[in-house]
């Protein structure tokens, strides 16, 4: 005999977003500002790799007995304030959404 929760779950199955329909917002510029932050995430998420990378690629040059030119380590800088930026937006979105709903943080 199956237990209540399963049977809760089986009957409420159907009552949430329905398969292959896309969930859709309160107005269209929900949409895009939601977009948009997915673009940020995804911007952020590659410019990790690619920080990582060059890092990477800069410690093996100086493993194998290479010195790299003077502008190879400036290289990573540039990522890394793309990285600064992103990540501040991205920390400043659940509070900036909590602001706009009208609820404070205390």
């Amino acid at each position: 005999m199956p237990s209540k929760t399963s049977i809760k779950i089986k009957q409420s199955g159907k009552q949430g977003r329905q398969a292959g329909r896309p969930i859709r917002f309160r107005s269209s510029s929900e949409e895009v500002l939601m977009n948009w932050d997915i673009w940020i995430r995804q911007f952020h998420r590659w410019l990790s790799i690619i920080f990582t990378a060059v890092v990477a690629a800069i410690f093996i040059t100086l493993g194998v007995g290479v010195e790299p030119a003077y502008w190879v380590y400036l290289m990573p800088l540039i990522p890394l304030a793309l990285l600064i930026l992103s990540g501040l937006y991205l920390f400043a979105l659940p509070y900036a959404g909590r602001w706009r709903s009208g609820r404070r943080t205390a």
